[in-house]
């Protein structure tokens, strides 16, 4: 590392003092910690490994976009940032108190703006104000930039910055992001300046602030302009990769500039908009502004929605995907930084944080997609006798094999789901819940509605009716799991649930045979748990004998499971509520998963609030999958082990629907990552907590590689249940 001498360092004006290694370090400017709340999440890692985190600014939520525009994009650059294994700090002031890491009910509450109160576009100059007030905040480039360098982040990627307004010689109308950028050591990943102003200006300003910019994949050097891929001027350097990006920030640190870095990631390809057609629409938005005496910092967040307005909303995309990019940059770079400073440690890291970002180890679930609603009665004395009652509705994306689908991307980083829904609005929301690369197999039906499951609720939160149409499911067929089969074969793993016809599933296990590829069966309910094994259809039940290597049911399901495979024992007919004890529980679960895992290789029971009981022919240390994501035969010929994992108490459960289906992916993405048994079963009993703690069936975030449920080797703690 290069020194720098302390005298040298002690006399500048940046700010900076000096380590006792002898190299710079930041001297905060925000002089209480105690004005700041910093998520678990990211004070662990600044703790640890502080390059791994990026900071996200708010004003995108609160001033940036429309709801729900705004909220799902936050949800989805962060979900981004975690799967090429950094770790995303959104920053806002949230009643008053400056937050370095938000939660999903804070990022929701300021993009909905439900506070009843404005929530304040807030730089620099706003932020004693705002909290002084105990208002909320959407922090801009500058207040960003400033609360990241005062915590320690070094990555911080937004969709562009602010900088000389046009006439801005006139009206000497500079935004503080350029001021600040000058202050703070941090580099800044954008599509270069907002194109409604003057760029030309802007870099002549920054570079006057000592900024060094810089173009990220562009070989002229040709500096991006927000929805444009090019802004008529040149940057000074180009970056031509992440590691070259961290080896500049590395230096930019170790020589205590006290300035930050701009990067300019042109805006991609697909999203760019017409140079010409931009201009033209922006020119008209200006006119619009000044006629209607908009001025200081309402000036932007109105001329970005006159611009959307006429644009159809093409810019609001285009505006989407580029700041979705350049989170995906600048999380790279941040995992890139981590290595260079903290040695191989961390490209290992970085190599199975991103073992799924290419493609490889995907796995493929097929299944139902499905639109879960849920009516609660609000008044007493509910009869179905046909009259109107008052209630409230919610409704959610559902089915089993969508809900394991979307877990694993978000906790694993990629997967493929080949499912079916309606053209409708319903099959359109669906699909936006995953990547168009992971959704690409799902067939549109012209003439079916999407899958929909409607429960009834008493006003004591009592069932009184499902009633379900799932005919969509029907589409699943042979034919087009085949057009399909490169999923299969390509797949470590391919997961599906008991909707899929038999005939579909037939089409899967000879694939899945064909291609020495494992299957994870999800019984899904009770009722149809047995289907792959029922003894009038012989095909079927010898293929999934065969081709099925890990199952997940309750014990209800497994009591189905066994007597389909001719458990010769008494099926055990109480409901869970009726175990007083878990041992009361596990003595009925013992020998039942005890059979069944001498057909099938794994087998996982969930066990609600009490836990999971896991069966295999093998020792726990053993793990599914080798670090090439192939599955791994049961070898050592010993008999079937049973082991008992506790569950976890959550202080405050909101939906346990989709706890199971997260439970599944979990586990997938335990396994998947080479671990072993009680590792996958830690990931998988924290991803269950995720979604408990969700208003829907599938947490809005779960967790990445540096959470605590990944790095302990031990993995969750067991009692062995004797053979």
């Amino acid at each position: 590392m290069l020194r720098i001498p302390a005298t040298m360092l002690r006399r500048s004006s940046r700010g900076y003092c000096v380590s006792k290694h002898g190299t710079a370090l930041p001297k905060r400017r925000i002089s209480s910690s105690s004005l700041i709340d910093i998520a678990p999440e990211v004070r662990e890692t600044l703790r640890h490994t502080p390059q791994l985190v990026v900071a996200l600014e708010s004003t995108i939520i609160t001033h940036g976009m429309p709801y729900p525009h705004n909220l799902d994009t936050a949800l989805e650059v962060e979900q981004i940032v975690r799967q090429q294994g950094a770790v995303p700090a959104t920053i806002a002031i949230v009643g008053g108190r400056i937050k370095v890491g938000l939660a999903a009910d804070q990022l929701r509450l300021l993009a909905r703006n439900d506070s009843g109160t404005q929530t304040l576009k807030t730089s620099r100059r706003d932020m004693a104000y705002v909290m002084a007030t105990g208002r909320n905040g959407g922090t801009t480039v500058a207040g960003t930039l400033l609360v990241a360098d005062a915590v320690g982040i070094r990555i911080f990627a937004t969709g562009g910055i602010g900088g000389v307004h046009r006439e801005g010689e006139r009206t000497m109308d500079v935004s503080a992001d350029l001021i600040e950028l000058g202050r703070c050591p941090v580099a800044v990943v954008s599509s270069g300046v907002k194109s409604i102003l003057d760029i030309p200006r802007t870099l002549e300003y920054l570079e006057t602030q000592g900024v060094c910019v810089t173009t990220y994949g562009s070989e002229d050097c040709e500096f991006p302009a927000f929805y444009t891929r090019s802004s008529g001027s040149k940057a000074a350097y180009n970056l031509t990769s992440a590691t070259v990006a961290a080896k500049m920030l590395h230096m930019n640190r170790a020589l205590g500039l006290g300035s930050g870095i701009l990067i300019g990631v042109p805006i991609p390809e697909r999203y760019a908009m017409d140079a010409a057609e931009m201009n033209a629409v922006i020119a008209e938005a200006l006119g619009d502004a000044e006629r209607k005496r908009i001025q200081g910092k309402e000036v932007t967040p109105f001329i970005l929605s006159a611009v959307s307005a006429l644009t159809r909303g093409k810019s609001l995309d285009a505006n989407m995907g580029l700041i979705k990019n350049n989170a995906h940059v600048a999380a790279d770079i941040a995992v890139e930084l981590a290595r260079l400073e903290n040695g191989s440690s961390e490209m290992e890291r970085k190599d199975d944080t991103s073992l799924a970002a290419d493609g490889a180890g995907a796995p493929l679930i097929i299944g139902g997609s499905v639109i879960d609603i849920c009516i609660s009665v609000l008044e007493d004395d509910l009869k179905l006798d046909g009259a109107t009652y008052h209630a409230k509705q919610d409704s959610s994306a559902g089915g089993v094999a969508r809900n394991i689908a979307e877990g694993i991307y978000k906790i694993y980083g990629n997967v493929n789901l080949i499912s079916a829904v309606g053209n409708d609005q319903n099959g359109v929301h669906i699909r936006k819940l995953l990547p168009e690369h992971c959704a690409s197999s799902i067939v549109t039906l012209g003439n079916c509605p999407t899958a929909s499951f409607t429960v009834l609720l008493d006003r004591k939160g009592d069932c009184q009716l499902v009633v379900g149409d799932m005919e969509a499911h029907k589409a699943i067929t042979p034919d087009w799991i085949k057009s399909h089969s490169e999923l299969i074969q390509q797949s470590p793993m391919t997961v599906i649930d008991a909707n899929i016809s038999e005939a579909a599933m037939i089409t899967v296990f000879e694939e899945c045979i064909r291609y020495n590829r494992p299957v994870f069966f999800e019984p899904t309910d009770m009722r149809i748990a047995a289907r792959p094994f029922y003894s009038d259809n012989a095909k079927l039940t010898i293929l999934a004998k065969r081709a099925i290597k890990f199952i997940s049911p309750n014990i209800h399901e497994l009591a189905q499971i066994a007597q389909a495979l001719h458990y010769p024992g008494s099926i055990p007919t109480k409901s869970m509520n009726e175990y007083g004890t878990v041992n009361e529980l596990l003595a009925d679960v013992r020998p039942l998963g005890l059979f069944v895992s001498e057909t099938i290789d794994h087998v996982l029971v969930t066990l609600g609030h009490y836990g999971v009981a896991v069966f295999r022919r093998t020792s726990p240390t053993v793990p599914f999958f080798n670090s090439a994501h192939q599955y791994q035969p049961i070898m050592d010929g010993s008999g079937t082990q049973g082991r008992f994992y506790p569950g976890r108490k959550h202080a405050q459960i909101v939906n346990v629907s989709g706890a199971g289906d997260s439970f599944t992916s979990g586990f997938i993405a335990g396994a998947l990552a080479g671990r072993s048994e009680p590792v996958c079963v830690n990931v998988a009993l924290e991803a269950a907590g995720c979604a408990l703690q969700s208003r829907g069936a599938v947490a809005d975030q779960y967790f990445n590689r540096t959470h605590p449920c990944w790095l302990n080797e031990e993995g969750a703690p067991f009692r062995p249940l004797d053979q």
